[in-house]
């Protein structure tokens, strides 16, 4: 493990990992400090010989105040990606966009990231679980519900942050903590499911909650369901006023495939 341009990179058998974290810019408002930060990630990812469309798997945007500065990240996000070739008839990427403070006073968005290099395009696609969850562009937002990674001994799934969704797009439960939580689990259910997966596959979990009030209902729900899965709990409001809890998780299963080398 090695660091390179600001990142961590960790390379194995023909694979190049990137990690980076903490991208802040404190010029402009939401949308303009989103499209600084997506720059710069670009021309790091560039440094590699990687690119955001090719290599990039997985960002987190933590976004102080939400509920006011989340829709100018999505505007420049979106214009983002349409520059870099990402739009809803190619690909976008996994992803989290949630209430967070940056350490940056001035900051109004934080973005953490992870890249791959080295893998075939046939090793990774999108899950989508269209029973319970619509493409995110049909509400302006340019993210993946899922994404699967299959290497020659192990499939890795990345789950973006999942909240009560139905396939409208609609908020559901509004007002109900623990049916909300129910349908989160659902809806992540299903898109482990299309992955090939279930929750006996999930290595950690992270949830995160817009009011604190719902911790111990929310804490005990999870205790029960998965006693056996580490999971982080966090002060962090949704992106959506109505959506109190979300949550976001990685899995990983074993797998044989001589096509693609192990990880």
């Amino acid at each position: 493990m090695t660091t390179e341009h600001g990142a961590v990179v960790c390379e194995s058998n023909g694979y190049r990992h990137i990690w980076r974290m903490g991208f802040t810019c404190v010029e402009g408002d939401s949308a303009q400090q989103t499209d600084s930060i997506l720059n710069e990630y670009e021309h790091m990812l560039g440094k590699f010989g990687a690119t955001l469309a090719d290599n990039c798997i997985r960002t987190w945007f933590f976004v102080r105040d939400v509920d006011t500065q989340y829709a100018g990240l999505v505007r420049a996000r979106r214009e983002n990606f349409v520059r870099e070739g990402l739009t809803q008839k190619t690909h976008y990427i996994a992803s989290t966009g949630i209430g967070g403070s940056p350490a940056e006073t001035k900051a109004l968005v934080q973005m953490g990231t992870y890249a791959l290099m080295g893998f075939k395009p046939q090793q990774q696609r999108y899950l989508y679980a269209k029973t319970h969850l619509n493409p995110t562009y049909e509400y302006g937002v340019t993210f993946e519900r899922g994404t699967r990674l299959e290497y020659g001994d192990r499939t890795h799934i990345f789950i973006s942050g999942t909240a009560s969704i139905n396939n409208r797009g609609e908020v559901m439960h509004v007002g109900n903590i623990r049916m909300q939580v129910l349908r989160m689990w659902e809806n992540v259910e299903m898109l482990l499911k299309e992955g090939g997966m279930n929750y006996s596959d999930v290595m950690h979990l992270v949830v995160y909650l817009r009011d604190t009030g719902d911790y111990e209902l929310v804490c005990e729900m999870f205790r029960k369901r998965f006693p056996d899965i580490p999971t982080v709990f966090s002060l962090a409001p949704v992106c959506r006023p109505t959506w109190l809890v979300e949550m976001e998780c990685i899995a990983v299963k074993a797998n044989n495939n001589s096509l693609y080398r192990a990880f």
